[in-house]
C-alpha cells in the first residue's frame, strides 16, 4: 500500500503541480486580460475626462453666448426703441417738409407769374429802349450832317479870311505909310 499511497502521493502532488501550473496559467491570462481591461478603463477614463472638460468648454462657451446673446437682445432692444422713435421723428419731418414743399409750390406759382410779369415789363421796356436808340441814331446823323455843313461854313470863312488877310498885308504897308505921314503933318503943323 505503500506505494499506492505514494502514487496517490505522486498523482496528488502532479495535480497540485497541474493545478498550480494552471492556475498560474489562468491568472496570467487574467492578468493580460484585466491589464486590457484597465488601459480600456483608462482609455475610457481619459475620453470621459476629455468628453467632461469639453463639456465644461461648451458650457462656458454657452453661458458666455447666452450672456451675449441677452446683451445682443437688450442691444436691439434699446436699437428698436431708438429706431422707432427716430421713424416717428422722420414721419414728422417728412409731414413739416411736406407742408414746406405745398408753401414752396405757392410761392413758386407767385415767383412765376411775378417773373412773366417782369418779362413783359422787361420786353415792353426794351421795346421802348430800340424805339429811343433808332431817336438817338437819327439825331446823331443829324447831327452829323449839321457839324459836317459848320465845317465847310468854317472852312469857307477861313478861307476868306485868309484871302483878307493877305489883302490886308498889302494895304497895311500902304496904310503904316499913310499914318506916318499924318502923323509927321500932324507934328509939323506949320511948314
Amino acid at each position: 500500500m505503500k506505494s499506492f499511497q505514494q502514487n496517490l502521493l505522486m498523482a496528488i502532488a502532479f495535480a497540485l503541480c497541474g493545478l498550480c501550473a494552471w492556475q498560474w496559467h489562468f491568472q496570467t491570462v487574467q492578468r493580460g486580460w484585466l491589464a486590457g481591461t484597465n488601459r480600456e478603463i483608462s482609455q475610457r477614463d481619459a475620453a470621459i475626462q476629455g468628453y467632461t472638460n469639453s463639456l465644461d468648454k461648451v458650457n462656458e462657451q454657452i453661458t458666455r453666448m447666452d450672456q451675449t446673446i441677452a446683451g445682443l437682445n437688450d442691444d436691439v432692444k434699446q436699437a428698436l426703441k431708438t429706431n422707432g422713435e427716430f421713424i416717428i421723428l422722420q414721419k414728422r419731418e417728412i409731414a413739416r417738409l411736406g407742408a414746406s414743399n405745398d408753401t414752396l409750390l405757392s410761392d413758386l406759382a407767385q415767383y412765376t407769374n411775378a417773373v412773366a410779369s417782369l418779362q413783359s415789363n422787361l420786353d415792353a421796356a426794351y421795346d421802348g429802349i430800340k424805339k429811343q436808340n433808332a431817336a438817338l441814331e437819327q439825331l446823331a446823323a443829324q447831327r452829323d450832317e449839321f457839324i459836317q455843313k459848320y465845317t465847310n461854313l468854317v472852312n469857307k470863312y477861313n478861307d476868306t479870311v485868309s484871302q483878307y488877310n493877305g489883302l490886308a498885308g498889302k494895304y497895311t504897308n500902304a496904310v503904316d505909310r499913310l499914318n506916318k505921314l499924318q502923323s509927321a503933318a500932324t507934328n509939323h503943323p506949320g511948314r
